[in-house]
């Protein structure tokens, strides 16, 4: 086992529910596994409920609520996909508010599928090069960012490392540069 990721502190925020399982867990177990501390934060204190698809698949704890995590906890961040779960994420000022600061203290943020939907809501996303579920393409250029239909994309060319993904089929490509990007780029909480 390796431990690129040792003392690294990874929030995967989340609505509480919609969020698409394997885009939640197959990313935590890529950190867990490379000794990183995932930690799962959400709008409310409680319990997040996984999909696949549309039917309910799981339950897990919520580790922090956004309108208490703080950018200096945490080394670097992962959007899981969801439609609903990005959707209401980007409702939630908290969490807009994390992304923002994480972004601004230079760490390194990831998104899979619909993930980016906050990205967008916070202004994250101009002058960056992107990947998406293929139907934000429009949302995502319309933010300003350069959209392209890739599995993986590191953008490096921003305030901090974007790592963005196309889908749930794109996670080994996803997993694999996710502890790649986080091990050079996260910055220390």
């Amino acid at each position: 086992m390796a431990y690129e990721l040792l003392s690294t502190r990874v929030a995967f925020v989340v609505a509480n529910e919609g969020v698409e399982e394997p885009e939640l867990l197959r990313p935590w177990h890529a950190v867990a596994d490379a000794g990183g501390e995932p930690e799962l934060v959400a709008p409310q204190v409680g319990m997040v409920e996984t999909m696949r698809g549309f039917e309910r698949t799981g339950r897990f704890h919520v580790d922090q609520v956004t309108d208490r995590a703080r950018a200096t906890r945490y080394d670097a961040a992962v959007l899981p996909g969801g439609l609903a779960n990005a959707d209401q994420l980007r409702m939630d000022a908290a969490t807009v508010d994390l992304l923002m600061a994480m972004f601004e203290a230079g760490k390194p943020v990831a998104a899979i599928c619909h993930g980016s939907l906050p990205l967008i809501e916070g202004d994250l996303v101009a002058g960056r090069t992107v990947t998406s579920w293929p139907s934000l393409q429009s949302d995502l250029r319309n933010a300003g960012a350069y959209w392209v239909d890739r599995d993986v994309v590191v953008c490096r060319q921003g305030i901090n490392t974007l790592l963005t993904g196309r889908g749930s089929a794109d996670l080994d490509a996803f997993c694999g540069k996710l502890v790649d990007v986080f091990a050079t780029a996260a910055v220390p909480a």
